[in-house]
């Protein structure tokens, strides 16, 4: 088993974003909800590596499994793969390619290309929400005590305790379900 030397050897990716305040916003790829802020860069990589040591040391010791770097070298792809769709929808992509005056392949080629920066924007706001709504965990001091952290985001209080469901049917007549 490795220690927590061993993991900070190894090449994680950091992941860096310059915030609109002018502060920076730095994540471990590898590493889920390792992540730190300084208002300078090099404040805020001096905060990701202490970050990155609670983190692995705080998952080493409750036995869980530590995610390693992925190794983006020893993969290579060759832009080619084959995809099993519906006639129906071949036929409406075949006649959409006709239609705009593209191959089939450029059609589909941009269409996933459209899709996949769609989605990875998607996956940056959700999480620049998230990071508002639920900022990082409890910040541990030296004797690890937890120290609330402040935020401007309302308590949190589970949907089920507070949320009734009415269902006015001939199956349930005013019967009241609570989720």
């Amino acid at each position: 088993m490795k220690s927590l030397e061993d993991y900070l050897k190894l090449p994680y990716t950091i992941e860096t974003k310059r915030e609109s305040d002018g502060s920076y916003f730095i994540k471990v790829k590898e590493l889920p909800g390792c992540m730190s802020i300084g208002e300078s860069i090099e404040e805020a990589y001096a905060m990701i590596e202490d970050a990155m040591a609670e983190w692995i040391q705080f998952n080493l010791d409750a036995g869980r499994v530590i995610p390693e770097p992925e190794e983006y070298e020893t993969k290579t792809y060759s832009g080619k793969f084959v995809v099993r769709i519906s006639s129906r929808l071949h036929q409406e992509l075949s006649d959409a390619a006709e239609e705009n005056g593209v191959s089939l392949n450029h059609l589909v080629s941009e269409m996933l290309s459209q899709g996949s920066g769609i989605v990875k924007t998607q996956r940056k706001v959700l999480e620049h929400l998230l990071y508002r709504v639920f900022p990082p965990p409890l910040v541990l001091s030296e004797e690890k005590v937890p120290m609330e952290m402040e935020t401007k985001a309302p308590k949190w209080t589970p949907l089920k305790e507070h949320l009734k469901l009415y269902v006015n049917s001939e199956e349930i007549p005013n019967k009241e379900v609570v989720l």
